[in-house]
């Protein structure tokens, strides 16, 4: 790392320190910052870092996902408990791979014959992810590795096209669903498609975790493998963005209701606070989960949801004003009283 590279990131590090656990962090003009200083550091071209024991090439572009990367502090929370899942797993399959970061540290954790399917449908991110995979999976376990199958499809709840629209961070590409211009790509359900990759019937691989991460198309995703989630009940990582949800015509409460009909429990990672809150999904309806973006974690499994509790265990904390803010987001109705 050079003078420039290293003078970049002590700022960005610097700026995560003091307001990464406030609102400013969140503000669009803080990802365009954090973009400008990322440029004048490593330049406009694609930079190779290391990262939890993998080598990824990362573009200029991603502000909140190449400064986390190049810091070594993306997403730490859920990456230490994913990676003590893959340990325990044979099938992942991640929805909105992007870069790969979830799929390549798969590739690395899981045992040996393991598989994993990643669907990316924006090109330039794919073509990083084929990448990344080549590079990673490669150095995964033993001699047998780990399938990787990269799918360049959306996914949501059926089968048909759905319109890309681009952003200058390589994270917030989004589905439109108002009718604008985009890009169009072929869209699948997890329910229809996976079944060809892993087999039907009584000797199909079942998912044993299933991370989504969609900017918002996440309750289409999810609408669209009911099926595997009720026959599989897969460890669920999933974002969670009301605002987001909603630009993709999604309600709210129609998400809490799919996640209640397989978890009684979920595990809400609250970046800001640093902390994880453990709750039931109808409390995504309450203030603290209003106006800001959560990953949430969710184990129907016995071995898994054991995981999933100490994980949060050890991150518990309490988060500034939780308790004061418990009124719905929503018009009470007969389905959310």
């Amino acid at each position: 790392m050079d003078l420039r590279q290293r003078a970049a990131m002590a700022v960005i590090r610097t700026g995560r320190q003091w307001l990464g656990r406030t609102q400013v962090a969140r503000w669009p003009l803080a990802g365009a910052v954090v973009r400008q200083i990322v440029h004048l550091g490593y330049g406009s071209r694609p930079t190779r870092t290391a990262f939890r024991d993998l080598e990824l090439t990362v573009p200029p572009s991603g502000s909140s996902i190449t400064a986390g990367l190049l810091g070594g502090y993306y997403e730490t929370i859920e990456l230490d408990l994913f990676e003590r899942l893959c340990a325990e797993s044979r099938t992942v399959v991640d929805v909105g791979a992007n870069l790969g970061v979830y799929s390549c540290l798969a590739a690395r954790r899981l045992p040996p014959g393991g598989r994993v399917v990643a669907f990316e449908p924006v090109p330039e991110n794919r073509a990083l992810l084929r990448e990344n995979v080549e590079r990673n999976a490669a150095r995964g376990a033993g001699e047998a590795g780990v399938d990787v199958v990269v799918e360049p499809l959306a996914v949501g709840a059926a089968a048909g096209t759905a319109v890309l629209r681009l952003a200058r961070d390589c994270g917030q590409h989004f589905v439109t669903v108002d009718g604008s211009r985009g890009v169009p790509v072929r869209q699948v359900a997890l329910d229809d498609h996976l079944p060809g990759l892993l087999g039907d019937g009584p000797d199909r691989s079942p998912v044993d975790v299933l991370k989504v991460d969609t900017e918002g198309y996440e309750g289409h995703v999810l609408r669209g493998a009911r099926r595997i989630l009720a026959e599989d009940r897969p460890t669920l990582l999933v974002e969670y963005c009301r605002d987001t949800l909603t630009r993709a015509g999604f309600r709210v409460e129609e998400f809490a209701d799919l996640l209640a009909e397989v978890y009684d429990t979920i595990h809400v990672v609250d970046a800001t606070a640093a902390c994880v809150r453990t709750g039931a999904p109808r409390d995504l309806l309450t203030r603290p989960y209003g106006n800001r973006l959560f990953n949430i974690a969710a184990a129907a499994r016995p071995e898994h949801a054991a995981v999933l509790a100490a994980w949060a265990a050890r991150h518990t904390g309490r988060p500034r004003h939780a308790a004061r803010h418990t009124r719905p987001l929503v018009p009470a109705t007969e389905d959310t009283r």
